[in-house]
């Protein structure tokens, strides 16, 4: 590109101008988002930054060690998220550009970079998940990848290998991706060597024994012992658990086909043309007796998406059902999308193409085929397929205004008609023309969506207020309840504790109770129109949403000096210094507890504690109302009981200590705290 006063911008120049451009505006776009994606920002967010690594129940180590740091952040934790999904997704234009150079020009390698960054893929930067850092992972791969051959090195197969072992640390996903490559470095050979299937299945042997012990070594390194799965505990017990009989495999087998055909009606649908070219141009690859780099770009791209597709059909079948939310209309496109740009590189070495008379039927075929997808898909609305703006981006901004989704699959059936008659006429209409405004379209349309979690709900504000209104130690005593059993994992990102949970016995329309709550819980966080059971709590009612606490029988009580906090029937506590392990000294002459109501009429006081220096065997005196009881204490730990008469309805207990005195004073040490009584425990026993 040359301007006016001379000046040439470069390939790279311009690529470099496209990551600093998207990296401002996607934080722009992402910076103050809510979470969005409930359940998987929730485990992502715990198991990088609360959990050890060896805890972890899907093995993405690389990711979550990395995103560990975001701790560094404090409560800004999602903010340094999305700063380093975006720094990843942006880092993976210069490895799309370079493969894209591979076969094309540099114009059009640009342009392929520039649709790539625009593309809806990007919301997954507004996200705590993986697919940013994945993304990137797999463009390394891909690029030197396509530079390699069958002739290619042991150790260039093996630093394949490994680069896929990382990528597999990111999203175990990236094992799926096996025999897509595995069957390209077997097709590479075949085109290239007389020897070629041992080549083929040497160099595949290479591939694959070094992404695995890539994965496995670092795993263990990172995680240990609990490092050596393929997919971790929560995918091995999901595979487990869908496929736990033959009648499961029949039925997992039986609706799988159902789901691939909607990934299917919706990849040919957005990149017609695209899929034409890999179709026609893999067909001519396997009839032509040596390959080109054209023939290396199509079958492999062919490859991994009927892979992959097939992979997430068979997964998509085996979770429908599990829960209100997994469905067998859901398309979980993820799982493949950030290798879509392929396709546009792939459409790109057609550009100056011209048909010859060879295959042409097979071209008619083809074209026939997917315009008859387009039409179909195109006149059923994608019904009854849901895609949504988290699984599937690209076709909910695709599908989401049904005039622009008429005239997108109709713009895309002129191209696939232009293809078949003229390959350079078709594929200029596709990748100057419809590519750049099906991307552009889909990505207002994902980037509206995605702002919508600018507006804070209920469940954000319950979360929010929950965390800095429940004391640190007691958020793990916190059950959170809500009208969306899903949305409460959005209450839950935010209060960040592993010990707060979900109560799913709560029924809605029914008045919570005690009784239902778990043992270990005392708060409940309730979102929505939430009635509670009378006299059983204590309701603190805010605008859309409640903070209940359990109300518990005030006797007997205890209060752990080893503890910082009190129970919250004690208001106050004067003249006691910070707690230690064994417990906590006096340093005033007055220690004075503060009751919230008054103490019983009649009660035991039961004291361990032991006396400090001087104060050893003197009479300590604990003031009840009008009335004093002594207690002589030793040297070391043991409990004495008082039997306190409360005629005075008194609600302030003080104990006073004979002789405050500090180690200072007695050459002990530099601690000159007044010391005299050192309390283990308290407990008040109620006597009828």
């Amino acid at each position: 590109m040359q301007f006016k006063n001379g000046i040439k911008l470069g390939a790279p120049a311009a690529v470099a101008g496209i990551m600093v451009l998207t990296l401002i505006v996607l934080l722009v776009r992402s910076i103050g988002l809510y979470p969005g994606v409930l359940g998987d920002e929730y485990t992502y967010s715990s198991m990088a930054r609360l959990m050890p690594l060896s805890a972890a129940y899907i093995p993405d180590y690389l990711y979550l060690a990395i995103y560990k740091s975001t701790n560094l952040c404090g409560s800004g934790f999602l903010e340094c998220s999305k700063l380093f999904n975006t720094v990843f997704f942006v880092a993976a234009a210069p490895f799309i550009y370079m493969t894209a150079r591979r076969f094309c020009g540099s114009q059009l390698s640009v342009l392929i970079v520039f649709l790539s960054m625009l593309g809806p893929v990007n919301s997954y930067t507004a996200y705590f998940m993986p697919e940013p850092l994945f993304f990137l992972s797999f463009w390394v791969g891909i690029c030197y990848f396509m530079s390699l051959n069958a002739q290619s090195s042991t150790k260039e197969w093996a630093l394949f290998g490994f680069i896929m072992g990382c990528s597999s640390l990111v999203k175990p996903h990236a094992m799926f991706m096996i025999p897509a490559f595995c069957l390209c470095i077997v097709f590479f050979a075949y085109k290239s060597m007389s020897t070629w299937l041992i080549a083929g299945l040497k160099n595949s042997a290479v591939f694959v024994v070094v992404m695995l012990a890539t994965k496995f070594a670092v795993s263990f390194i990172i995680a240990g012992t609990s490092g050596l799965t393929l997919f971790g505990n929560f995918y091995t017990s999901t595979f487990e658990s869908s496929a736990s009989s033959l009648q499961r495999y029949l039925d997992i087998f039986s609706a799988a086909p159902r789901i691939i055909e909607g990934h299917l009606l919706a990849t040919f649908m957005m990149f017609g043309t695209s899929v034409a070219i890999i179709i026609f141009g893999s067909i001519k690859a396997l009839t032509k007796k040596d390959i080109s780099p054209e023939d290396k770009i199509v079958f492999c791209t062919l490859a991994l998406l009927l892979n992959l597709i097939v992979v997430v059909g068979l997964f998509s079948a085996s979770v429908a059902g599990t829960n209100v939310v997994e469905t067998a209309f859901r398309l979980h496109m993820r799982y493949y999308d950030f290798m879509l740009p392929l396709l546009f590189i792939a459409a790109a070495t057609q550009i100056n193409a011209v048909h010859t008379a060879s295959l042409k039927y097979c071209r008619f075929i083809i074209a026939i085929l997917v315009l008859a997808m387009i039409g179909y898909a195109a006149m059923t609305l994608m019904h009854p397929f849901t895609p949504s703006y988290v699984d599937s981006p690209e076709l909910r901004g695709y599908t989401l205004n049904v005039k622009w989704f008429i005239a997108l699959a109709a713009f895309s059936a002129v191209a696939v008609a232009l293809w078949c008659l003229s390959a350079s006429s078709g594929t200029i209409v596709f990748l100057l023309f419809y590519l750049p405004l099906s991307v552009g379209i889909t990505a207002l349309h994902s980037n509206a969506e995605v702002r919508q979690r600018m507006v804070i709900d209920a469940y954000n504000k319950a979360g929010l207020f929950a965390k800095s209104y429940v004391p640190a130690n007691e958020l793990s005593s916190l059950v959170v309840v809500g009208n969306s059993v899903a949305a409460t994992l959005r209450s839950l990102v935010y209060i960040d504790d592993l010990g707060a949970s979900r109560d799913l016995s709560f029924v809605e329309g029914v008045p919570y109770t005690a009784a239902q709550t778990p043992a270990d819980k005392k708060w409940v966080l309730a979102i929505g129109d939430i009635e509670f059971a009378k006299d059983e709590f204590e309701v603190m009612r805010l605008n859309g949403f409640f903070l209940a606490k359990k109300i518990t029988s005030l006797y007997p009580l205890n209060i752990n000096f080893r503890h910082s906090s009190l129970p919250d029937t004690v208001i106050k506590v004067t003249g006691l210094s910070h707690a230690e392990s064994w417990g906590a000294w006096s340093d005033r002459s007055d220690i004075v507890f503060r009751f919230a109501k008054p103490l019983p009429e009649k009660f035991q006081l039961v004291l361990t504690a032991k006396a400090f220096g001087p104060n050893v065997d003197k009479p300590f005196e604990v003031l009840v109302g009008h009335r004093s009881y002594p207690v002589k204490l030793t040297g070391d730990n043991a409990s004495y009981t008082l039997d306190i008469v409360n005629v005075d309805s008194a609600d302030v207990l003080t104990i006073k200590v004979p002789l405050p005195t500090s180690p200072k004073q007695l050459g002990m040490s530099q601690d000159d705290r007044t010391l005299g009584l050192g309390l283990d425990q308290l407990e008040i026993r109620k006597v009828d």
